[in-house]
């Protein structure tokens, strides 16, 4: 599996890794879409699905209790960059079916 260096946009560098299948398929079902009496879409689970990504993309040198504190130490902003190079890590191959 592949890992790479992240470099924030507050200077923080961190290292992310790709993941499984399971593990992806774990953090994109962990939000929810409902849809009100209108039929207008409702985003459920949306920060419960961001910590899965962080949880399982950040690099596995950690273990739990000190992978919480360095979540918690993340701010907003770092965590939705890094919610970002993680998904891009991913390489599902869905983007270039075979022929």
């Amino acid at each position: 599996m592949k890992t790479k260096k992240v470099k924030l946009s507050t200077g923080k560098e961190v290292k992310v890794r790709e993941l499984s299948i399971d593990e992806v398929d774990f953090c994109n079902d962990a939000s929810q879409i409902k849809y009100d009496k209108d039929g207008d879409p409702i985003i459920l689970n949306l920060s419960k699905s961001r910590t899965a990504w962080l949880r399982k993309g950040l690099s596995k040198s950690e273990d739990e209790l000190t992978l919480d504190k360095t979540i918690k130490s993340f701010s907003e902003t770092e965590k939705n960059e890094l919610l970002i190079e993680i998904k891009e890590l991913q390489d599902t191959g869905e983007e270039n079916p075979s022929q």
